[in-house]
Order: C-alpha cells, then sequence, then structure tokens
C-alpha cells in the first residue's frame, strides 16, 4: 500500500537464487514500495536470507569511503574486535564467547579477511574513485558520489538479496559499464528497478511486469519482455476477435430461428446453451495503458541569440577551473546534450546559463524578454510534500492559477483524476517528476533546462519525453546520462 492506495494485490513473487530480474512497470505502480517493503521486513522473507537495498545515499561524516565500505562488514569488525581482545589477554571474553582465538582466526580467514581492504578499493575503483578520492572524508562529496558509496558498501557484503532502485542514476558512463560488467558475473540474486533499457538489456535474465496489481512474469531481458508481449497481444487479440464472430453468428441464428419450426427452434436453444458458455469465457486482452503524451508549449520565438556565453571561465575554487574560455550562442532552435563524468560541471553549466551563478571571467548575455523554466531533482525533492498536485499548481503565482488551468497542465502529464488531488509525499518519484514537468510547461519558457529529467521516470514516459522536445518549438539544454533519449 501507498497512503490509501492497493498497489499489489493477491501478487506472488518469485525469486530463483542467482538470477537478475528486472521490476517494469509505470510510474505509481508499486515497484519502490515492493523494494521497500522486502528490505524493511513487511513481506516476509526466509530469515537465512541476508537483504540489502540500495536506495539512499550514504550519511556523510569523517570517515572515507574505502573505511566506510569496510565498516559495513559487520561481522569482519566483530571478528577483528575479538581478535584483539583474545590477543591482549580477555579471558573472561573468552568464557563469554564460548570461542578461542583458533577458532576467530579461522572465521577470519575464511571470509577472506586479509583482501577486505583490496576488494574494497577495487569496487570503489570501479565506480570512480581513484585512490586520493577514496582517503578523503564522505561528509565532502555530493549526494551523487555518496550513492556510489552506499552502492560499493552494498556489492561488498555479498547479500543473497540485492535490491537496486534506480542505480545507474548517479553513475557515468564509466561507472555504469564496470557495474554491468560487475553484475554479469555475480552469482546472488538481483532485483532491479531502473529506467535504463539497456542496462536491463544487459544485466538481467528475467522481468517482472507490474500491472492491475499483479506480478507477471517473462523470461529474458527488457527487449524480448516487449517482444514477447506483443506477440501474446496479438494472439489474445485474434482470439477475442474469433470470439466475436461466433458470438455474432450464434445470435444471427437464435435470432433468426429461436421462434420458428419445431426442430429449428430446438436448435437454437441448443446454441442459446452454447452462446452462454461462450460469452462466460474469459477472453483477456492485455492492452497497454493509454500512451502519456507529453506537451511543453512554447512562448514563440525570439530573435537570435537568446543567451549568448562570450569568453566565459568559471570555477568553485581558485586554480581548479571547470571551464575557460567558452563561446558560444542558444537560440530557440538549439539542441544541446550535456555529457561527462561526474563532477565534470554538467549541472554548473545549467546554473551559468540560468544566472544562479556568475562567471569569474567573460560574460553571458541573455535576452531581454527570455524566459527560462529550469527542470532539477533538487527542486523536485524541495516540494512541499503536504500539498497536493493541484494546490501545488495554484500556488506557482501569488494571485494563484485557476482550478480549470491547474488541472489541464496536470492532465497533459498523466496527473489526473484522483491523482491529482493526492498528497505530493505520496506520488512515486516518476509521478513527482510529472508534476515538475506540468509547472515547466505552465511556465512556457523560450529554452527549457533539464538537469538529468529521466531519472525515476518509467520507460513509457522517457519515449514519451523525447517526442514532446523534439516536437516542443524552443530551444533544449539538457544534462542526461540517458543514451536513449540522447539518441531520440
Amino acid at each position: 500500500c501507498a497512503g490509501k492506495q492497493i498497489l499489489l494485490d493477491s501478487a506472488v513473487l518469485a525469486l530463483n537464487y542467482g538470477y537478475k530480474y528486472g521490476l517494469v512497470g509505470r510510474n505509481g505502480v508499486g515497484k519502490t514500495t515492493l523494494l521497500r517493503q522486502l528490505s524493511e521486513g513487511l513481506i516476509q522473507l526466509p530469515s537465512f536470507l541476508h537483504t540489502v537495498h540500495v536506495e539512499q545515499e550514504i550519511a556523510g561524516d569523517k570517515r572515507s569511503p574505502l573505511q566506510t565500505v569496510l565498516d559495513e562488514d559487520r561481522e569482519r569488525q566483530w571478528l577483528l574486535r575479538t581478535e584483539q581482545a583474545l590477543v591482549d589477554g580477555d579471558d573472561d571474553l573468552e568464557r563469554t564467547l564460548g570461542i578461542t582465538l583458533n577458532e576467530v582466526y579461522e572465521r577470519l580467514e575464511e571470509i577472506d579477511s586479509d583482501h577486505a581492504e583490496a576488494r574494497a578499493a577495487q569496487l570503489l575503483s570501479g565506480l570512480g574513485f581513484d585512490l586520493e578520492m577514496q582517503g578523503k572524508a564522505t561528509c565532502e562529496y555530493s549526494g551523487g558520489w555518496r550513492m556510489r558509496v552506499a552502492l560499493a558498501c552494498a556489492l561488498f557484503v555479498k547479500p543473497d538479496l540485492l535490491l537496486l532502485d534506480e542505480p545507474t542514476n548517479h553513475l557515468d558512463v564509466h561507472a555504469l559499464t564496470w557495474l554491468e560488467f560487475f553484475l554479469r558475473g555475480w552469482d546472488k540474486t538481483v532485483l532491479i528497478v531502473s529506467h535504463d533499457r539497456g542496462f536491463l538489456n544487459k544485466c538481467t535474465h528475467y522481468t517482472i511486469f507490474v500491472k492491475d496489481k499483479r506480478l507477471k512474469y517473462y523470461g529474458g531481458n527488457y527487449d524480448t519482455f516487449l517482444r514477447v508481449r506483443a506477440e501474446q497481444r496479438q494472439m489474445l487479440a485474434a482470439h477475442a476477435k474469433q470470439k466475436e464472430r461466433r458470438v455474432s453468428h450464434l445470435k444471427q441464428f437464435i435470432s433468426r430461428f429461436g421462434q420458428g419450426h419445431k426442430k429449428m427452434a430446438k436448435q437454437a436453444q441448443a446454441r442459446m446453451k452454447m452462446l452462454a458458455k461462450l460469452q462466460d469465457e474469459p477472453c483477456e486482452v492485455d492492452f497497454d495503458d493509454p500512451y502519456l503524451k507529453l506537451d511543453f508549449p512554447s512562448a514563440g520565438a525570439l530573435p537570435p541569440p537568446c543567451i549568448s556565453v562570450n569568453n566565459v571561465s568559471f570555477g568553485y575554487e581558485e586554480g581548479k577551473t571547470l571551464y575557460e574560455k567558452c563561446n558560444f550562442g542558444l537560440d530557440c532552435d538549439s539542441r544541446v546534450a550535456i555529457v561527462g563524468p561526474n563532477g565534470a560541471g554538467k549541472s554548473t553549466f545549467l546554473r551559468l546559463l540560468d544566472d544562479s551563478l556568475q562567471p569569474t571571467e567573460g560574460h553571458v548575455g541573455r535576452h531581454a524578454k527570455l524566459r527560462l523554466a529550469k527542470f532539477t531533482q533538487h527542486h523536485v525533492d524541495s516540494m512541499d510534500m503536504s500539498k497536493t498536485a493541484v494546490n501545488h499548481m495554484r500556488d506557482l503565482t501569488a494571485e494563484g492559477v485557476s482550478l480549470e488551468e491547474a488541472r489541464k497542465y496536470l492532465g497533459r502529464f498523466g496527473l489526473s483524476g484522483d491523482l491529482a488531488l493526492t498528497p505530493i509525499e505520496f506520488l512515486s518519484g516518476g509521478q513527482k517528476s510529472r508534476l515538475a514537468f506540468a509547472e515547466l510547461a505552465w511556465r512556457a519558457p523560450h529554452i527549457l533546462l533539464l538537469d538529468e529529467p529521466t531519472n525515476h521516470l518509467d520507460l513509457e514516459t522517457i519515449e514519451a519525453l523525447a517526442m514532446a522536445l523534439n516536437h516542443f518549438d524552443g530551444g533544449v539544454v539538457f544534462v542526461s546520462h540517458d543514451e536513449r533519449l540522447i539518441e531520440m
């Protein structure tokens, strides 16, 4: 359940040891809630299973990423402390625990304790931490980097069941490639929620589709799931048409001969029984949900350049320059994708464009009538969670947006009916992002600035977003690691 809404009803979760499962479905069907309930024990799992859920970044403290990962193996830490105490001659501890120093040594050897630090360093290196970064305090890192530490911690302890909720959101191309390779060789069970089609195709053996409050299982990766489901729909649709033709033929016969000759009337009665039996047979066609059509209205064209970047340099610290001597212009027909590794300054680049930051050298000029609209995950997270989606839209101006206008924009982004009246805290991550998109649409900008817009969106919504951006009559500048969005 999420709030008062029942997300799954009489669903069966079946996971085989050592296989990777992709959990897919529209935003709001309960994918993240299912993972949380599994990790919190609200859904009963066998007690011997060690389950780890990677959803939130670790809390930053004075420990280094390397030490944080090592500390995650609580059994090893306990054995090391016990070893030291027994070496120091604590006989009371030996009697209390009922174990000897040799038994502690044997267990440390079983878990390969001597190579633990090398293994932790290898995991962090694969996720983008060089030697210097592994030694810094975690409190110095952004949320995205601390999320990587949380992922390294989960991989380090080798859980029997690993639950990954959008693991690709904070990974650049190199870290993502490493994770794909690592998971392919992982011999434990993994349940993955992801909007990254390529990641699901490379890492999963089975696909679990959440629809109509049930879990439906398909062999193969995401592309195989799409193909098999399309074939099943085609076959079911053909069966439904055949049944419809048979029902029509029986009805015509009954209508024609039901009150006629005694012999024909008897045949008509037999066909009435056949018709009743036929109509009672279930014949459900697995229709797709109504396709979500996104729409960003623009403010109309402005004469170029809308934004001019002249000889701009920028860096947060002296001696550490992110950009140097940048010169370019953006117009209402510009389409720019910003890619690069984490920490390269992609989000900073957008902040320079919208005047949130000032360059250390040079000048960023903007047209006097230019209207920008910017999407960031921080903006989504900073919404008043107690408000409904409708109230959020109505409070965008001091005068208040009319109820009809608020509902119109929400409907464009799939937040109609009861969803529009649901408190934001009960919306899924993807639905919150759609609310932010509705706000952008209401602003009718000349240029859209989007920072990782695909995070938390389902795969169908990502395709709808790409189509909406292609039809948008203004300029678009976006930061994304999603290859499919960039290609579309």
